[in-house]
């Protein structure tokens, strides 16, 4: 419903008037308001302007942040091979890379990559019964995830020590058995002992995105997730919008969704001078390879209040000694109302001092 009311308006002599009257909030919140009660109101002391009553809203305050993401593959990952020698042959830039897949041969040598949780930090070999660190102490043999790994790798490929290997986590004989069996047949010495130069752990497979040049010396190769990955990169308040674990609406058409994985501080300014950003990277579903390379929108969340009373900004007078007033539909007229103003979000004020459902008057 739309009336003509005798209006005062109060002119907001500066951004103080607001931060005065706010019991919290942003200074970001008390410009955006400021520069909202200018643009609905004029400086005249009394004007004549149309209005409608707008119910005073108990409601979640939730702030929206639209920026532009770029289409990829996500960080890239420098394999840690230590190789050393001629490229005989490499997979081309571009490849999927599954676990038992050859990703270059070193001295007609090949570096295998195996799906794993753990790195292979150490070499894998069969320690000797007596055999001591430099401390004298005893090391024992050699247990753990990553032995694992390994022993599921050689029985995928069959080479189960005669039907002996398990997989136990225990690196003994049998598979150090296996491991000098695969050695062979792939053309790596004998030694049963497995290292960096033969093959890598990776929790997934990956898409390569080094070229490697045959006859040329072996070079570190980087790879990345085989998934499409749109990365934001920004203020370090984009983590406050983009929560890892949020869904995340992707302005495409047709419209998608994504999911916040990673959320890392960088080296690399986003305009604010303090030389650290914010780099958000978001998986999606049903991408199009096409997109690589594209900005797409997506649209990030921030809950900046629950269950508070909320009135346009619009409503708003501000008063001479930095208080605030709102003019409430009555019978025969209106009211002004002190209230306490909470915090500005984008046209929205939150307020103390009204009851949920009482009508103000808000110009057009």
């Amino acid at each position: 419903m739309t009336h003509r009311f005798r209006v005062l308006v109060v002119l907001v002599v500066s951004l103080a008037a607001l931060a005065t009257g706010c019991s919290s909030g942003t200074q970001g919140s008390a410009t955006l308001a400021s520069a909202t009660l200018a643009s609905a109101t004029s400086a005249s002391a009394t004007s004549t302007v149309d209005t409608e009553l707008v119910s005073v809203v108990r409601q979640d305050v939730v702030e929206t942040k639209k920026v532009q993401a770029t289409v990829g593959n996500g960080l890239g990952i420098t394999v840690p091979i230590e190789a050393e020698g001629l490229v005989t042959w490499a997979a081309p830039a571009g490849s999927v890379l599954a676990s038992g897949d050859v990703i270059a041969e070193v001295s007609g040598r090949p570096i295998v990559l195996v799906v794993g949780e753990v790195p292979l930090y150490r070499p894998l070999r069969l320690v000797g019964r007596y055999e001591t660190d430099e401390a004298n102490t005893r090391l024992g043999q050699q247990k753990g995830a990553d032995v694992a790994q390994l022993q599921q790798y050689l029985l995928a490929q069959g080479f189960d020590d005669k039907g002996r290997l398990t997989v136990d986590e225990v690196f003994g004989i049998s598979t150090q058995r296996a491991v000098k069996a695969w050695q062979t047949s792939v053309g790596h010495p004998a030694t049963g002992v497995v290292d960096a130069s033969q093959l890598v752990f990776f929790t997934n497979e990956v898409l390569l995105q080094t070229e490697l040049t045959v006859g040329q010396q072996f070079v570190p190769i980087e790879v990345t997730g085989t998934g499409t990955v749109l990365q934001v990169r920004g203020s370090t308040s984009l983590r406050d919008f983009f929560p890892v674990g949020d869904a995340i609406n992707v302005n495409t058409e047709p419209p998608r969704t994504g999911v916040v994985f990673r959320s890392t501080r960088v080296i690399g300014g986003d305009g604010s001078g303090d030389g650290v950003s914010q780099l958000i990277e978001i998986s999606v579903d049903d991408a199009n390879p096409t997109e690589l390379g594209q900005s797409v929108e997506v649209v990030g969340s921030l809950t900046q209040a629950v269950d508070a009373l909320t009135i346009p900004v619009r409503a708003l007078l501000a008063m001479s000694d930095g208080s605030w007033q709102v003019e409430v539909d009555a019978p025969g007229g209106v009211d002004k109302i002190k209230v306490e103003l909470v915090d500005v979000v984008g046209t929205t004020a939150i307020i103390k001092g009204l009851d949920e459902g009482e009508q103000v008057v808000v110009p057009l």
